[in-house]
């Protein structure tokens, strides 16, 4: 893997270290903005090793972070073969439909990985291409759940930049209303059933969000989403 590439993974809000600076954490998994860069926060546990490894990447203009993961950062972090991984994204955006399918090629490869993956928004949630790939990754066993309160903390205690941090600086409960929302729209999603969620905006561009629940399954989703 080129230096240059895998700094441009991490060249925007990272610590050398790996960790994410607060400001960067705040602005990029506030579910109820639409920020334009991807990232992610990842840890791999090996099922040799009590050891975790804990680090933060971005997209960029030509690659979505879980491509960067699959093909820089699990390749120098694998071992023997016979190993099994157990690994967590924590994404401010979902995969699309095209990164979906990379990942289940991925996984098909890699039959000793278990994938866990926690979303706080999802991306361009009416696109179906997107929902299939997201309803496949399901149907292969992988877990796809949003973001909720007790996972925002667990993420600003752990890949959160210590410098002056306090561990009851950031708790988001404002947040609830759109996780519930996009935990709707998620259920919807891999259940095949019609999109329940629609995203606007006024005249200054603010995101305005609405729920439009019209028949019976989609009251169901919303009973089986429970943020």
């Amino acid at each position: 893997m080129a230096a240059g590439w895998n700094r441009d993974h991490v060249c925007r809000g990272i610590t050398d270290g790996g960790k994410i600076l607060q400001e960067t954490f705040i602005d990029s998994y506030d579910p109820s903005v639409l920020r334009r860069v991807q990232y992610m926060l990842y840890e791999i546990k090996w099922s040799t090793s009590k050891r975790l490894w804990q680090r933060c990447c971005h997209s960029t203009r030509t690659e979505h972070a879980e491509i960067h993961f699959i093909e820089d950062v699990f390749q120098e972090q694998r071992s023997h073969p016979s190993v099994h991984y157990s690994i967590t994204w924590y994404m401010s955006w979902s995969p699309c439909g095209d990164c979906c399918k990379q990942i289940r090629d991925f996984l098909k490869e890699q039959p000793n990985v278990n994938l866990v993956i926690y979303v706080a928004r999802i991306y361009w949630h009416k696109e179906e291409n997107n929902r299939q790939g997201l309803r496949s990754l399901m149907n292969i066993g992988v877990s796809i759940q949003v973001m909720d309160l007790p996972v925002y903390s667990y993420c600003w205690r752990t890949f959160v930049n210590d410098e002056d941090k306090d561990e009851y600086d950031y708790w988001p409960r404002h947040f609830a209303p759109w996780i519930m929302l996009y935990s709707l729209e998620l259920q919807s999603i891999l259940q095949n059933i019609p999109s329940c969620l629609e995203i606007s905006t006024d005249e200054n561009q603010t995101p305005i969000f609405s729920l439009c629940v019209e028949d019976e399954e989609q009251k169901r989703a919303l009973t089986s989403a429970n943020p």
